[in-house]
């Protein structure tokens, strides 16, 4: 997979953030959803939303997950 142009603005992606964290605090607070699904799912949402084809919203999630995990388990 290439790279990617982006699909918005910086401001618009700036706002698809903001509205991501908003909804993932509401999932986690008020609908009292566990932490993890809650975040895969904005993550699923917010790659949609940032103009990632649904096709490689599986793909970027993967490889994104998958560097941060091994990052971490650097630090461990």
């Amino acid at each position: 997979m290439g790279p990617m142009d982006p699909a918005y603005s910086a401001t618009t992606l700036l706002l698809i953030a903001g509205a991501a964290v908003v909804v993932l605090l509401t999932l986690i607070i008020a609908a009292k959803m566990h932490a993890f699904p809650a975040l895969v799912l904005v993550s699923f949402g917010t790659a949609v939303a940032a103009g990632v084809p649904i096709g490689d919203v599986a793909d970027v999630a993967g490889s994104a997950f998958g560097s941060t995990l091994g990052a971490v388990a650097l630090l461990v």
